[in-house]
């Protein structure tokens, strides 16, 4: 007679997350509000930097625009 071999499962690997990077914060002003106070901004994705700092919330490529 021969032994029955044991039964592996193996776990489902878990789903991998999404990766959204948080922005970092502007580490001279909280805010929009702030920088165009100091005449800062509007910053444009892809040529300033600081445009990583804010929240792009109508997804037009410019943050801290007027």
């Amino acid at each position: 007679m021969r032994p029955t071999p044991k039964r592996t499962t193996a776990k489902p690997r878990p789903k991998p997350r999404a990766t959204t990077r948080a922005p970092s914060t502007d580490p001279r002003y909280s805010t929009c509000t702030e920088a165009r106070r100091h005449g800062l901004g509007p910053y444009r994705r892809g040529i300033d930097p600081e445009y990583t700092w804010y929240e792009d919330r109508d997804h037009d490529g410019m943050v801290c625009e007027s």
